[in-house]
């Protein structure tokens, strides 16, 4: 195991730096506990006069945990300590570290269902 490795397995299994959550394939299955960074970096773009707010919603996750993340994987994190949890599914890949390994993957947040609000 390189220096590296080592270093990015520590910013993973910092609990103040990275999550508990559960990844599945297409949102199906029972899941895999995996360890993720979960980032919403803001940029401001102008195009002309105009000024646009772009948020996203990255997720980082360890190649050696989820090798190929793809569009339509959701990964379920757990609320702890006050944090919001959510469910979240992949709607963008972005890059692989020089390293290989770890992969950013852009997610939307998406409203788990609510049995309540089935009628029967």
């Amino acid at each position: 195991m390189s220096v590296l490795s080592m270093a990015v397995d520590a910013l993973f299994d910092d609990p103040n730096l990275s999550r508990d959550a559960v990844w599945r394939a297409n949102g199906d299955g029972d899941g895999l506990p995996v360890r993720i960074r979960r980032r919403s970096p803001e940029a401001v773009i102008g195009v002309g006069d105009n000024r646009f707010d772009l948020d996203a919603m990255l997720i980082d996750v360890r190649l050696s945990e989820v090798p190929n993340p793809a569009k339509g994987d959701t990964f379920e994190v757990e609320a702890e300590d006050g944090e919001p949890g959510g469910l979240f599914e992949v709607i963008g890949l972005a890059t692989i570290d020089s390293h290989r390994l770890v992969r950013t993957c852009e997610v939307a947040s998406i409203a788990e269902d609510d049995p309540e609000d089935e009628e029967p």
